[in-house]
C-alpha cells in the first residue's frame, strides 16, 4: 500500500469516527424526556385519532366479497385451487437429493474458494509488497 493511499485512509477513518462520536454526543444532547403525546395539543391528538379511525373503517367496514363480483370470486376460487393442485404434484415428484443441483452448489463453491484463494495469494506474493530481492553478486 502506497504512503498517500494509507494516509488518505487513515484519515477518511479519522473523519468517520469523529462523525460517530459527534452523532452521539448530538442526539443525546438534544434528547428529551417528554412523551411524543406532550408535543401536540390535546385537539391535535383528537383529531389524528379520528382521522385514523375513518381510514380503519374503509378496510374493516366492508366484507372482502363486497370488491368482487361473483364471477370474478369463482375465477379466482378456481385459480388458487389449480396452484393448489400443482404445488401437491409439484412436491409429491421429488423424491430425494437432487444431484444436479448438488453438482452446481458444490462447483460453484469450488469457484468460490479458488477466486478467494487467488486473490489472497496474489496480494501476498504481489510485486509491489515491499520484497527486495538482493542482486547475486
Amino acid at each position: 500500500m502506497s504512503t498517500s493511499l494509507s494516509i488518505t485512509i487513515r484519515r477518511t477513518g479519522l473523519v468517520l469516527a469523529a462523525t460517530a462520536v459527534a452523532a452521539v454526543v448530538t442526539s443525546s444532547a438534544l434528547a428529551v424526556d417528554r412523551p411524543a403525546a406532550s408535543f401536540l395539543t390535546k385537539k391535535q391528538i383528537e383529531a389524528i385519532s379520528q382521522s385514523w379511525a375513518a381510514r380503519g373503517g374503509v378496510f374493516y367496514n366492508r366484507p372482502a366479497a363486497s370488491f368482487l363480483s361473483p364471477a370474478q370470486i369463482e375465477v379466482m376460487s378456481e385459480s388458487w385451487a389449480a396452484r393448489a393442485r400443482h404445488a401437491r404434484s409439484a412436491v409429491g415428484n421429488q423424491g430425494g437429493l437432487d444431484w444436479g443441483d448438488f453438482g452446481m452448489g458444490a462447483a460453484a463453491m469450488l469457484g468460490l474458494v479458488l477466486l478467494v484463494t487467488g486473490l489472497a495469494a496474489g496480494a501476498r506474493y504481489s510485486r509491489k509488497s515491499g520484497i527486495r530481492l538482493r542482486p547475486a553478486s
